[in-house]
């Protein structure tokens, strides 16, 4: 039998942002947890914008830090710069926005969560989902083991049991990538994504749609004049999206080594009409 005699209190399938928040948070609050992801070395990884905060998720971040979230406290230790917008205005549009160094984000948020107790992080692909019903005398044994809600079954066959079950897919679900006309299935460039899972869903009866991203092209810096550039540097004070620090928790800032953001603008009003 390729399965698991462990009986979950939540399943989270995903580790992105969202996934990696639910998993902490549902082990913080007793529950045995377990999250899959389709490769743990890109646990959390940050495929676009490495940006954190802004307007609105600036404000989101500092409530997720505020109630025991982990994002906050990881840009904390990887940003390469941050800055508090609209300075020079009210406090009540001010935000904290942060532009994170992408690998180190991912490996601090991977150690951190590896450290959670009740928390297990697993490698898998789900590609079913088996909705059980809960029938007390039935003597079949797929009903009653571990008197389970849930049961997933990955791209190697391997059954995980849950009493909830949380989704986290993102861009990965059916996901597809266009660049021009060109069209082909990806969760990111150059990573499969979670069709069989997707069609699962669907046969369950719920609805599915695509939200769309975009991806930020990646330039070599060594072709870029920086002289021509606006440089932007980051705060002139330490700034953090976090509220405990060393002394309360034990948790560690970084170094608060910041880069400056060269910014370019349009050559010419004729340019921004350009195809």
């Amino acid at each position: 039998m390729n399965g698991s005699t462990t009986l979950y209190d939540v399943i989270v399938v995903g580790a992105g942002h969202a996934g990696c928040e639910a998993a902490n948070a549902a082990a913080r609050m007793g529950c045995r947890t377990l999250l899959l992801t389709i490769d743990l070395d890109k646990l959390a990884h940050m495929s676009c914008n490495p940006s954190i905060g802004g307007p609105a998720k600036g404000h989101l971040v500092r409530e997720l830090d505020a109630m025991g979230g982990l994002m906050g406290r990881v840009t904390d230790r990887s940003f390469i710069q941050i800055r508090l917008l609209n300075e020079s205005k009210g406090p009540a549009v001010q935000a904290l926005r942060a532009q994170a160094d992408k690998r180190l984000y991912a490996k601090v948020m991977k150690e951190t969560l590896e450290a959670v107790p009740n928390l297990d992080l697993k490698q898998a692909m789900v590609e079913r989902i088996v909705p059980m019903r809960i029938e007390n005398n039935s003597s079949d044994e797929a009903f009653s083991i571990f008197n389970s809600q849930f049961s997933i079954i990955t791209h190697t066959g391997r059954t995980y049991h849950a009493r909830t079950l949380v989704l986290t897919t993102g861009t990965f679900l059916r996901g597809r990538a266009i660049t021009g006309e060109a069209i082909w299935g990806a969760g990111r460039a150059g990573e499969a994504p979670a069709i069989a899972l997707g069609q699962d869903l669907a046969a369950l009866g719920f609805p599915l749609i695509r939200l769309k991203t975009g991806t930020p092209p990646r330039i070599d810096a060594r072709t870029v004049d920086f002289a021509q550039t606006e440089v932007q540097p980051g705060s002139a004070v330490a700034r953090y999206f976090g509220h405990y620090y060393m002394g309360d928790g034990g948790w560690e800032m970084g170094d608060g080594g910041e880069l400056p953001s060269p910014i370019s603008h349009p050559p010419s009003p004729a340019y921004e009409g350009a195809p």
